[in-house]
């Protein structure tokens, strides 16, 4: 169960008390509204008949006149209404007692302590033979109706505030309870349960869209790690052989006397040997920080459009001798001119690759093919050996760094599981496509590696 304390940081709690806020100001700003406007009109009424009556007595011309007209008008057994009248010297002469002189005349003007010790509201007015003539009446129940109204105010608004408050709550703990899910699983996947994931459910509202985002950062978490768990167990048995080889021969030369050493150049062969063993394994580790570089940079401010026709026929005239060396022919094709967008000194790399892992693997008199293609707006560069293939369970693995084929593995040829994973990385800078298939030779089924661009990374040649 989430503390209040949780609660009241939450969106949803803080959403409910700004409109809990302006609901109240609602509610005040329509009661005050009623309040003014019906006290105000009672107010209104009220001197309406106050002025009426006052007019009508002050009209009479002669004190006896005046004594009918107050007798006539005045109820004395009304509570509400009051008339005096009062001779040049303020002395009252007849009516309700209760109001003293002096009066304002000619304005309406209020008491505290009225006829019976009332609040009222009062007119005076001049009559005949020098008389004043005082009309009030008793605006308790206006005062008690402002009292109510008030009282209104203030419990509709604490209620409606005391309503929102626990609505906001209410609505806050529901999303809060998903928060401690995900935070619980978040939790339990930083302390290295990396199989667990937060579980989605089907509103698809934002706490799933955030769960499907955080799964998708795990599963490339998970990934990562699987890929730096496997370099790095490649790399202590891909490096143990080389360098017990170098330490190997070291320890020959340290047993060698020094008359030998100098004598038979036995030193300097076992150094020579030496070398070459360390030579390879800075070669792969030159390789591994080049993808690291790729794979870092994301530097696509090099990308340009080129001629791929053109980088195929210079990788083709680069490893040309060395194909003819081992006998195998190397054939080169595509048409006159295309336009690619990327960075042409990478894909070279790219393409280099694949093409000595070709010649590395094909037999003597074996032909490699080396073509590029377009169709529905895809450029394809592709290469195509005639050696033992990649099968399908393996081309996937052989992509991940220091990873070989079987068929590789078993040809016991040199090699270091790095090329394909270069290629893989250079092709995913590119945003391009790389697939491995047979080339369907036989009696070996061969490899068919293609990088393809697809249509939006393409351009006409003439654009550039």
């Amino acid at each position: 169960m989430p503390r209040l304390t949780d609660l009241r940081h939450t969106t949803a709690f803080r959403l409910s008390v700004g409109l809990t806020g302006v609901f109240a100001l609602a509610i005040f700003a329509v009661l005050w509204l009623i309040y003014s406007q019906t006290t105000a009109e009672m107010m209104s009424r009220t001197d309406e008949t106050i002025a009426s009556k006052a007019r009508i007595l002050a009209a009479s011309t002669s004190t006896v006149a005046l004594t009918q007209a107050v007798r006539a008008l005045h109820d004395p057994t009304s509570n509400l209404e009051g008339i005096a009248v009062f001779d040049a010297g303020g002395k009252r002469l007849l009516g309700d007692p209760g109001l003293a002189p002096p009066f304002p005349l000619g304005r309406m003007f209020e008491r505290l302590n009225g006829p019976r010790g009332a609040p009222v509201r009062a007119l005076a007015l001049p009559a005949a033979e020098r008389l004043t003539v005082v009309v009030s009446r008793d605006i308790r129940p206006i005062l008690d109706l402002r009292a109510r109204i008030l009282a209104i105010m203030l419990v509709s608004g604490a209620g409606a505030v005391a309503v929102a408050l626990g609505a906001g709550i209410l609505l806050s703990l529901w999303p809060m309870r998903r928060i401690r899910r995900l935070e619980a699983t978040a939790v339990r996947i930083a302390m290295g349960e990396l199989d667990l994931r937060v579980a989605i459910g089907r509103r698809g509202d934002e706490f799933d869209m955030i769960a499907s985002i955080i799964n998708t950062m795990v599963d490339e978490i998970e990934r990562l790690l699987r890929q730096v768990k496997g370099a790095t167990d490649a790399i202590a048995h891909d490096l143990r052989t080389p360098l017990s080889h170098v330490r190997t021969r070291l320890e020959r030369i340290a047993l060698l006397p020094a008359i030998a050493r100098d004598r038979d150049g036995n030193a300097a062969v076992l150094l020579a040997g030496a070398r070459n063993e360390l030579d390879v394994v800075l070669a792969r580790f030159r390789a591994l920080l080049r993808m690291s570089e790729l794979e870092a940079s994301h530097r696509q401010s090099q990308f340009a459009v080129f001629d791929p026709v053109n980088m195929v026929r210079e990788v083709s005239e680069l490893y040309e001798p060395l194909a003819e060396e081992r006998g195998i022919t190397l054939d080169c094709s595509g048409p006159a001119a295309l336009g690619i967008l990327g960075d042409e000194r990478l894909l070279f790399e790219a393409v280099s690759n694949l093409v000595e892992n070709a010649i590395k693997f094909s037999p003597p008199g074996g032909r490699i093919a080396l073509d590029v293609t377009q169709a529905d707006g895809d450029i394809t560069i592709a290469v195509a050996d005639q050696g033992p293939g990649i099968s399908h369970a393996e081309r996937a693995q052989v992509l991940g760094r220091f990873q070989r084929g079987s068929a590789a593995v078993d040809s016991g040829g040199p090699g270091s599981g790095l090329g394909l994973s270069l290629v893989a990385v250079i092709v995913a800078l590119h945003g391009y496509v790389l697939h491995l298939d047979p080339a369907g030779g036989w009696p070996r089924p061969g490899l068919l590696a293609r990088i393809v661009a697809p249509c939006a990374s393409t351009a006409r040649s003439g654009g550039r």
